[in-house]
């Protein structure tokens, strides 16, 4: 598998978003992976308020390019 980004940083697989919580301008965001029917805790992401939107916007570009480039074409 290609790695996104050639820093020597560990993959984190998880199954979806625990909690999100915004204070003093942090977003905190808590990822957790089912373990055996356990949820169990696998990052505490945090970023500035102010840089959300553009994480978001990432995200949503990616998401929205791997998922066309899955589509068949008629």
């Amino acid at each position: 598998m290609d790695l996104i980004d050639p820093r020597n940083v560990s993959e984190i697989f998880f199954d979806g978003i625990h909690e999100v919580k915004i204070t003093r301008g942090i977003a905190r965001i808590v990822l957790f992976s089912r373990q055996d029917g356990t949820g169990t805790v696998e990052a505490r992401l945090r970023c500035p308020l102010s840089e959300l939107p553009d994480i978001i916007q990432a995200l949503v570009i990616a998401l929205t390019k791997a998922a066309g480039s899955g589509r068949k074409s008629p």
